[in-house]
């Protein structure tokens, strides 16, 4: 029976061995990853607007005429955004008179300082 042991014991540890070696060979050592080709679609980089008014196209959303506020589904706003869904507070409460959630509208965003304002507003047909 003590010579089972011996053996169990001795192969026990001869396998351990191996499985060390085999995990600090060079054969087993994680490959560099293969270099990743260039993307086709370009990355867009953060750059910040130019203060100014920029035209703008969208769907209305949601109104808060308290807070004076329109939330709307726009398009892209070319140098400003790309097209998302939005709420822009007004320059003047009044502008929202007459708007109702689903209309087309172009509008006027002012961006001044890293703020956005619509600056103007008219349903579209």
């Amino acid at each position: 029976m003590k010579i089972k042991l011996i053996v169990f014991i001795t192969f026990m540890a001869a396998v351990s061995l191996a499985c060390t070696a085999a995990n600090n060979s060079p054969a087993s050592s994680p490959k560099p990853a293969a270099k990743a080709s260039p993307s086709p679609t370009p990355v867009p980089t953060s750059t910040v607007p130019k203060n100014g008014d920029y035209d703008g196209k969208g769907v209305v959303t949601k109104i808060n005429l308290e807070m004076g506020s329109v939330e709307m589904d726009h398009e892209e706003i070319k140098g400003v955004m790309p097209p998302m869904r939005m709420e822009f507070f007004v320059s003047d409460k009044k502008m929202l008179d007459g708007l109702k959630i689903g209309d087309k509208v172009d509008f006027v965003l002012r961006y001044k300082d890293h703020t956005e304002t619509v600056v103007q507003i008219k349903k579209v047909p």
